[in-house]
């Protein structure tokens, strides 16, 4: 019996998972290439990062205790993981090409101006 099998079997399954995630991410990045090659692409990623709010700042009242700052805490936190997927999907897109992120916040394509 080899003592070493498991540490080999754990090194070999790490290297396949870190496989399996090299190709999620190069599939990642080609949907995002693929979303900026056109029109409706880019103005779906733009309505996305508008829905996310990643540019905008949350006003908080006084800091209230109780059940009033219970909520205004509760909001924050919706607001901040909100932000947190807009911002990963911007990191992703500028990952993807570095010339997409330019493209998809300079230019306004679409006529509601998203």
């Amino acid at each position: 019996m080899d003592i070493f099998a498991p540490y080999e079997q754990a090194h070999r399954q790490e290297g396949e998972a870190r496989q399996r995630m090299e190709e999620a991410e190069r599939q990642l990045r080609d949907a995002v290439n693929s979303l900026m090659a056109q029109r409706q692409g880019r103005l779906f990623l733009r309505w996305l990062v508008h829905q996310c709010q990643c540019f905008c700042a949350l006003n908080l009242a006084n800091g209230d205790s109780g059940a009033a700052g219970a909520h205004e805490a509760a909001r924050l936190a919706f607001a901040e993981g909100r932000r947190y997927v807009g911002m990963t999907l911007l990191h992703l897109v500028q990952r993807s090409d570095p010339g997409n992120l330019p493209k998809l916040l300079e230019n306004r394509e679409d006529e509601h101006d998203v």
